[in-house]
């Protein structure tokens, strides 16, 4: 007996859209990080030492500053454009601001095809909040860079289909991080490519990664034959400069989580403060939570966890292996775990009964608030002191541009980099005091009659200087001529 009931189709399910497109989202946050660089940090802040050597390689106003052995040409590449035309520092930090925006966005909106919601504008807003990713946003140095590499990187990977063009993202992404820091890159590409190899699908894109590698590193090896004296004396200055061998800098990165920008040369970091400390180990926990809130969602768990150990790869070095803290070294570590942190603070308001969501509810939007106040006041704290230090040393430059110092000459002393690129000379740096004799180019230049120039601040003279004219400068700095400024 057959059935005379009619045939019933079910009316298709409606997938409510978002009020606001993730992207639109994300954009704003971009948006919001440009106008919280000119704010907080201020495009008027001046130039410092890492960042006069970077700007100087390719400056059409000053001769390239000393390129020490572990540091690599993507800074000089990126900020080409401006130095080469201008010296103006104030256009360089516009120049960045625009430039780290539009990375913020391209970074994270890869992430928006992974995983659809905003779960990507929030891990954005989460980064783009840290006072290193403030701080160091317009400035002429390579983490920032790497960190949203990093994240381009890691979603390119979890995209799905077989894409050319995810092929040649992955392959230009890789690139540009390891023209930034070869060292960083092959860090990072070591998870990616045993991801990619232990998905068939995704085997190609092992060679994409690879492929992107080979750009820098082979740059980076190039550069040591032609520059350095071989891969091996490279290496080797490599490991000299950066203090490198088995060690443990936690409690040195632990003190720094506020504060200065450097631990060492005998740098007064502090104690370590127990909220940036708090702050510090609810990074690892809300990314805990964000991977276990995730743990039945299939598609969307593997992209998570394979960021979080990209993080932990990416740390491990500067926290067991370099054996001085600085907070940027972990910038990248804090871009990829902000990606589930973000899916954490989504999730929980979401799970158990209304008492408990609503209590989750506050507390993910009570921790948004208080990350970005915390972070943001240690932001504006740390601009308001580099920006003092730096404002004597432009008006030591500026005192010494009245005198008539022009290049070609060389300035040598505290910084003495900044000071030399600022006057269009050439230059060489010193931490602390002066050594009883002078380095190498130093000596060279004197033997050579050429026009040196010693600027120091609370450093004693050394003897070799002595007699020469001295000249008092703005903000505590003094000037020493040699004897080739009197002819």
């Amino acid at each position: 007996m057959t059935s005379t009931l009619p045939r019933v189709t079910p009316a298709p399910v409606r997938t409510r859209r978002p009020l606001v497109r993730p992207a639109t989202l994300l954009g704003l946050v971009a948006a919001l990080y440009a106008v919280a660089q000119l704010t907080i940090v201020s495009a008027r802040m001046g130039i410092g030492w890492d960042e006069a050597i970077y700007a100087s390689q390719f400056a059409g106003h000053a001769p390239p500053a000393d390129f020490s052995a572990p540091r690599a040409q993507g800074v000089p590449l990126l900020v080409a454009p401006v130095t080469a035309l201008t010296d103006s520092v104030i256009v360089l930090r516009l120049y960045l601001t625009a430039v780290s925006s539009a990375a913020l966005f391209g970074a994270f909106y890869v992430w928006t095809r992974v995983r659809p919601g905003y779960m990507a504008p929030l891990a954005a807003l989460l980064f783009a909040g840290c006072w290193v990713s403030l701080f160091y946003a317009n400035e002429a140095m390579p983490n920032l860079y790497v960190a949203l590499g990093a994240v381009a990187a890691t979603g390119l990977m979890c995209l799905p289909g077989r894409d050319r063009a995810v092929l040649a993202g992955l392959t230009g992404t890789m690139a540009a991080v390891s023209l930034f820091r070869p060292s960083d890159a092959l860090v990072i590409a070591a998870p990616l490519v045993v991801a990619a190899l232990l998905s068939r699908p995704l085997r190609l894109r092992a060679a994409a990664v690879l492929a992107g590698l080979a750009v820098g590193w082979g740059e980076w090896l190039i550069e040591a034959e032609l520059r350095y004296g071989g891969v091996a004396a490279r290496m080797q200055g490599a490991e000299e400069a950066n203090l490198t061998g088995l060690t443990f800098s936690v409690v040195e990165h632990a003190r720094a989580l506020d504060g200065p920008s450097l631990c060492r040369w005998g740098t007064d970091c502090g104690d370590v403060s127990p909220l940036a400390l708090t702050w510090w180990l609810a990074i690892p926990l809300m990314a805990a939570v964000g991977l276990w809130t995730a743990r039945h969602d299939r598609p969307g768990r593997g992209p998570l966890l394979l960021a979080a150990v990209t993080a932990g790869a990416i740390a491990a070095p500067y926290l067991f292996y370099v054996a001085y803290a600085a907070p940027r070294f972990l910038t990248p570590a804090y871009a990829l775990l902000a990606l589930p942190v973000a899916a954490g603070m989504i999730a929980l308001p979401g799970r158990g009964r209304p008492p408990l969501r609503r209590a989750a509810t506050v507390f993910v939007a009570g921790g948004l608030l208080a990350h970005l106040v915390l972070q943001g006041g240690y932001a504006y704290q740390m601009s308001a002191n580099v920006y003092e230090d730096r404002e004597r040393v432009r008006l030591a430059a500026d005192e010494l541009r009245r005198m008539g110092v022009r290049g070609p000459c060389m300035v040598y002393g505290q910084s003495g980099v900044q000071i030399g690129y600022m006057l269009g000379c050439r230059s060489r740096g010193l931490a602390r005091g002066f050594h009883r004799r002078p380095p190498a180019t130093v000596r060279r230049a004197l033997e050579s009659g050429e026009r040196l120039l010693l600027v120091y601040r609370g450093a004693k003279p050394p003897r070799y200087a002595a007699d020469w004219r001295t000249e008092k400068l703005p903000g505590g700095w003094k000037a020493r001529f040699s004897p080739a400024w009197e002819d």
